[in-house]
């Protein structure tokens, strides 16, 4: 069979009726040889199964395996046989029982390929496949890609002179290359250079030596061979080669001759920063030294009314010489100075000069090469300096100096003398942007006297020019601590004694003088410790007091929609309600025990009482909810009762502002404020009325909670 030839292997069973049976083991060592670019060797050895097939996939591992009961055709060109799995691309490239290797074919050149072998007992229909364990191998193809560069150096019949750069790639290990330039000579250099003695449109190769079946050994390109012309200079026309740097003009043009061909010559001048495409060429160099300019000159041919630019060139490199200037790299150390110390020093490296002026732009000057010159007044001046040179250049240049005002590092806001202390002292500089040192600073521009001592501190301005420096003295004494414990209640005793803990001289608020003193009575007391210049004052609250006192009163009836006050108010006492409420009091708006824990310093007194509410309203109903809006019912919340006469009406929302306020009868709120509906919620109302009491007015007051809802 030939190598390039399909190979169909189907899938061959036993009809006697016997079935075979299932393998257990997996094919082993599955490997391949004799890779190609297009196919390669499958080897194997074979498992127990009667049969095994073989699933190939490029690019990944195969994503399709044998289905039992499943006849499978195979066909060992890649690609030819049906396609199976979710993206289709798995091939079945063999299935038997003779061999245990295979030859794939008709694969594709740099691809990686990756086959799976399945056994199977070659049982037809009936046809039960191995899956778990199938051994998978990969192979990734041979492959070549020739290509080369040209590099024309020079591209003319006279003195051509052509590089070729192997830019070719392959996988194929022990290639190697050859370059063949169509006139006998050939080359395995690369880059490989060659003259030709030929013109005209050449073709050149390049070949690899292999057998390796499927990939490409040649590939040619053309290579353009022209009649070449030599460039060359008319210095007879004025061409100065050697100039001083100021004023420099370079001006040349090239000699004269014609074409033989029918067109024209093209023209590129280089230097290192400018180009020019004319048969002359003028430069001006920005510094000395030697200097390289360059001609190439083009061959163009004429096709019709168009005109071609061809390989043929000729360049033509040649020196010019710049010389120094006398000046021009001189400058200050420092361009920019404060006018306190300002000190410039002016200095001219070149030792060849023969001759120094400058002018300080101050009205003073000097001959010196190197000269020191100090500035007395703030601004800007301009120096100018002139040199003559050995070489007989002559050479001025002008440089900027400054002189900013000196700067203030003064500040502010720190006295000589401090107490220990936890207070902030902030200080103040005159410019800020400086630096403080000599004492810890905290947040920012602060200090607190904390750390008793003797210090200097200074504060430090910089700028990219200058600085300046302040500096101050400051003393921190130790404040004395007195401690007259926390705020104290007395529950037993007729008297409290107070001490101030602290050494020194003191003076209580009572205006006695010792270190501790007597209190018989609640108060605020106070003492100041003074330790050399320091004072320090403590404060204490001291209350005289009992246990609690409590009464809430008596179990209370109320009139529907009333509420009772309780009050268990009681100096420094904390208080716990049923409600868990800790106020001092609280309103009772419904039925029920309610009880209350006050506790102070001197013990804990309990009371409660029971609140209940008649069925009936007595002189005064207020609904405790209304629903405003455009039904008509229970719309408006306003006070209604026999015999009531309202003196002033008013609702708040839960933060306590006054929301709505009326003095007369039958007028009600609306749920609105400034015109505006209010949310959803509870409000409280307050309201003064009166009631008639016999031939007397009696004066109410009422107030509790309404729950809006719309």
């Amino acid at each position: 069979m030939k190598n390039n030839a399909f190979l169909i292997l189907f899938l061959v069973f036993s009809t006697s009726g016997v079935q075979a049976t299932e393998p257990t083991t997996q094919s082993s060592t599955f490997t391949h040889n004799n890779k190609q670019c297009i196919s390669v060797n499958l080897q194997w050895t074979n498992g127990n199964g009667s049969a095994r097939i073989i699933i190939a996939k490029m690019g990944s591992k195969p994503d399709f395996a044998p289905v039992d009961g499943q006849v499978y055709s195979a066909n060992a060109a890649f690609g030819k046989s049906l396609k199976f799995g979710a993206g289709n691309d798995n091939f079945i490239v063999y299935n038997s029982n003779s061999t245990n290797f295979v030859k794939i074919d008709s694969l594709l050149p740099c691809t990686k390929y990756y086959f799976t072998i399945y056994e199977h007992d070659n049982g037809g229909s009936s046809t039960d496949y191995l899956t778990s364990g199938a051994p998978t191998d990969s192979v990734d193809t041979y492959c070549t890609k020739l290509d080369f560069k040209i590099i024309y150096h020079d591209s003319c019949q006279i003195k051509n002179l052509i590089e070729f750069v192997n830019t070719s790639t392959t996988n194929i290990p022990g290639v190697t290359y050859k370059f063949e330039f169509a006139d006998g000579d050939s080359s395995s250099l690369n880059p490989a250079f060659h003259s030709y003695k030929i013109s005209g449109l050449i073709p050149a190769k390049i070949k690899i030596n292999t057998n390796i079946k499927g990939c490409q050994t040649i590939f040619a390109k053309g290579v353009r061979i022209y009649q070449k012309k030599v460039v060359f200079i008319d210095f007879s026309q004025g061409a100065d080669t050697v100039q001083c740097l100021d004023g420099n003009l370079f001006k040349f043009k090239t000699g004269n001759f014609t074409n033989p061909l029918s067109g024209s010559y093209g023209y590129r001048w280089f230097t290192e920063t400018d180009t020019s495409v004319f048969s002359f060429f003028q430069h001006t160099y920005l510094n000395s030294g030697r200097r390289k300019v360059s001609l190439e000159i083009t061959t163009n041919i004429s096709k019709g009314p168009n005109t071609y630019p061809t390989a043929c060139k000729d360049t033509l490199t040649f020196e010019v010489l710049v010389l120094p200037s006398p000046v021009g790299n001189i400058s200050p150390f420092d361009t920019t100075q404060c006018l306190k110390h300002n000190s410039y020093f002016f200095n001219n490296p070149d030792n060849t000069l023969v001759s120094f002026n400058w002018d300080f732009g101050d009205g003073n000057s000097s001959p010196s090469k190197s000269v020191v010159h100090k500035y007395n007044a703030v601004g800007t001046y301009r120096v100018i300096h002139e040199a003559v040179a050995s070489t007989g250049c002559i050479g001025k240049d002008t440089v900027y100096v400054k002189i900013l005002p000196d700067l203030d590092s003064k500040f502010t806001g720190l006295d000589s003398h401090y107490c220990t202390s936890n207070q902030f002292v902030d200080l103040k500089p005159n410019k800020s942007g400086g630096q403080f040192s000599g004492y810890p600073l905290t947040h920012g521009d602060s200090i607190i006297p904390s750390i008793p001592g003797t210090y200097t501190l200074q504060y430090i301005y910089k700028d990219k020019y200058c600085s300046d420096t302040s500096f101050k003295k400051f003393i921190i004494d130790k404040a004395p601590t007195p401690d007259l414990g926390n705020d104290v209640a007395v529950c037993s005793s007729a008297s409290h004694t107070l001490d101030a803990n602290e050494t020194g001289t003191y003076l209580w608020n009572t205006l006695e003088t010792t270190q501790s003193i007597t209190v018989t009575a609640s108060g605020k007391y106070y003492v100041d410790v003074t330790q050399g210049t320091c004072t320090t004052r403590d404060i204490v609250d001291v209350v005289f007091t009992t246990k609690p006192k409590l009464n809430l009163g008596s179990d209370t009836i109320l009139c529907k929609g009333g509420s009772l006050r309780l009050n268990a108010s009681s100096p420094t006492a904390t208080y716990m309600w049923s409600t868990g409420s800790t106020d001092s009091f609280i309103y009772a708006f419904t039925p029920g025990k309610y009880f209350v824990t006050v506790t102070n310093p001197c013990g804990v007194t309990k009371d409660s009482l029971y609140v209940n509410f008649q069925t009936d309203y007595c002189d005064l109903f207020m609904a405790n909810a209304f629903t405003p809006g455009n039904d008509l019912v229970n719309n408006v919340f306003m006070p209604r009762g026999r015999n009531i006469t309202v003196k002033e009406f008013q609702i708040f929302d839960r933060w306590g502002e006054l929301i709505f306020e009326t003095n007369e009868n039958n007028v009600g709120w609306d749920g609105t404020y400034m015109g505006d509906y209010v949310p959803d919620g509870l409000y409280i109302w307050r309201l003064h009325y009166t009631t008639p009491n016999g031939p007397y007015i009696k004066k109410n007051n009422a107030f509790g909670q309404v729950l809006l809802i719309r």
